[in-house]
């Protein structure tokens, strides 16, 4: 069993700050055309730092075989949402990253219809890009 100190060493290792994410969400407006794709390019950035907790962990990211080859489509986001959550709860804490999580959350409720009517490209891109551009947001 972890403790709660080998954890906070863990979170240490994949700081995150939402406000730099925020920022680069409203200074690139064309990148992100709709809420929808925000959130979808958010759950990319959530996806990233499940990675960095699990290999600052247990030097592997198993996670990724969940992704389906980053082939993804509508059903596939609430899915990883879920599963990347129950994946920062079991190597971190349940606040870790909680101004993501309410806003990826929000996104995806708001936006349902809007996600399950984007083409799975399109979703996959979203997502691609929140995964590999989820580094530049760790503090």
């Amino acid at each position: 069993m972890i403790t709660d100190e080998e954890k906070k060493e863990i979170i240490d290792k994949a700081k995150f700050d939402f406000k730099e994410l925020q920022k680069f969400i409203e200074e690139n407006p064309g990148f992100a055309k709709s809420e929808a794709s925000k959130g979808i390019f958010s759950l990319g950035v959530l996806v990233q730092l499940v990675f960095a907790l699990q290999y600052a962990k247990i030097k592997s990211t198993p996670f990724e075989s969940k992704l389906k080859g980053l082939h993804l489509t509508p059903k596939d986001v609430n899915r990883i949402f879920i599963e990347a959550v129950e994946k920062v709860n079991q190597h971190a804490f349940q606040t870790t990253y909680q101004d993501l999580r309410k806003y990826i959350a929000e996104q995806i409720h708001i936006h349902r219809t809007e996600i399950e009517k984007m083409s799975n490209q399109e979703i996959s891109f979203n997502f691609v890009c929140g995964l590999e551009l989820g580094r530049k947001f760790k503090s």
